[in-house]
């Protein structure tokens, strides 16, 4: 049941640090739509909010994982 469990963790640790990576790295690409600046800059910042809660999870799930191996 320990490793089902180690699993688990595992699984979501690749997802969110996935995720998180990716949504940092569209963040930080140009945007190729011509809108105004404002929507612009508002696409930026939930990339960024994003990208950093999917890096805290798969820190989290590090520790996790971690603490389910001893």
């Amino acid at each position: 049941m320990n490793e089902i469990f180690g699993a688990i963790l595992f699984t979501v640790f690749v997802a969110s640090a996935g995720l998180g990576i990716a949504s940092i790295v569209c963040a930080v690409l140009p945007s190729t739509v011509t809108e105004n600046e404002q929507e612009r800059a508002r696409d930026k910042v939930e990339y960024v909010f994003f990208g950093a809660a999917g890096v805290i999870i798969a820190l989290v799930m590090v520790l996790a994982m971690v603490f389910n191996a001893s």
